[in-house]
């Protein structure tokens, strides 16, 4: 997908133009800012994989992993207005390698096809950018798990 880009100019117009993704260039790296349009949700890749197959299929998941697969990020629709997550919630996600990432943080986005360098692992449907609710994301990984949901 990247091979006919020559600068992160490039990149940055591909994945505007091809997934409609909000990105901006940060010291030549594409990435996008968390914020009202859109949520990340990071997690090891292993939990990744399942939550990713367990998704509903009208959910497209685009997922970016990171050089080595160390983790994979779930970029989603983040809920309007963003509630602050309970610490029940929280401390489940974290025994799990799981964070929800706050609002104004940035993503690196994908910038080749190799797995030695930032990646899709999810590659997002083209045309208008559509994401999971965060909501199905943090319910799979309670159904992968095999864990109750805390209650608020």
């Amino acid at each position: 997908m990247f091979e006919r880009c020559q600068t992160p100019h490039d990149i940055a117009r591909l994945l505007r133009h091809r997934y409609g993704l909000p990105v901006q260039l940060l010291a030549g790296r594409p990435m996008i800012v968390t914020g009202s349009v859109l949520g990340a949700v990071v997690m090891p890749p292993e939990l990744g994989r399942s939550v990713l197959a367990t998704l509903d299929r009208n959910f497209t998941a685009p997922v970016v992993a990171d050089p080595g697969e160390r983790t994979w990020t779930f970029l989603v629709a983040p809920p309007s207005p963003a509630p602050p997550l309970d610490v029940a919630i929280r401390r489940f996600l974290s025994g799990h390698q799981v964070v929800v990432v706050p609002g104004g943080r940035q993503v690196l986005l994908p910038t080749t096809d190799s797995a030695l360098g930032w990646h899709w692992a999810g590659e997002p449907a083209p045309g208008v950018l559509r994401m999971p609710p965060r909501s199905a994301v943090l319910n799979a990984v309670h159904q992968v798990t095999g864990t109750r949901a805390p209650t608020p």
